[in-house]
């Protein structure tokens, strides 16, 4: 009896432990796993999707929600046990591969392009400076204020990547540029409506 109940209180310990850590442990732990397995040694710009962080978070309370139900319902045949046990161990594989699809789910800037691996996917999409044919920043007006929002990638094939001009990708336009200016292109400068 001893042995189940320390077992009960491990049990709740984990599960509060997971959820309390599921808003916080995706921001301090996911970056820089990502930085280990995945970033290359000469780079202008790394970072994560912000999805990423945010499906990090869901599955780790979903995977919360399903220990605590676990610790909640006692099954009382040996089969509803087993069926538990299923479901708990699906759960488990599940969660597995969502948190490494959110590991593997990056994009990076270096002198060869722009290099990104989206959520479901398990190949990285690579697009060479040569196969972009033009770079709108789009600038907007925010309280009275001309603010730049977004670099706009046009390729040769007419599809477009946008990327949401965050601090860290700010900080290395220079070198976007000086990539650009090797095949006769600039980052153009395009005002867009008050949002």
């Amino acid at each position: 009896m001893t042995t189940e109940s320390n077992s009960k209180q491990y049990q709740l310990g984990v599960i509060i432990i997971l959820f309390l850590s599921s808003f916080i442990a995706p921001f301090i732990f996911l970056y820089p796993i990502q930085e280990l397995f995945y970033r290359p040694k000469e780079y202008y710009f790394f970072d994560t999707f912000y999805q990423a962080y945010i499906i990090l978070i869901i599955v780790l309370i979903v995977l919360a929600v399903m220990l605590l139900v676990n610790f909640l319902v006692t099954p009382k045949t040996k089969k509803r046990k087993n069926i538990q046990r299923g479901i708990m161990g699906t759960s488990f594989v599940i969660a597995g591969a969502f948190i490494f699809l959110c590991i593997n789910n990056y994009q990076y800037i270096d002198t060869k392009g722009i290099h990104m691996n989206h959520f479901f996917s398990l190949q990285e999409d690579y697009i060479s400076w040569e196969d972009i044919v033009k770079v709108e920043q789009t600038i907007v007006e925010k309280n009275g204020v001309s603010l730049p929002d977004k670099l706009i990638f046009t390729l040769q094939d007419g599809s477009t990547i946008e990327q949401t001009l965050t601090t860290k990708l700010s900080s290395v336009k220079k070198f976007i540029n000086k990539e650009l200016n090797n095949y006769g292109l600039k980052i153009e400068n395009k005002y867009s409506e008050t949002e």
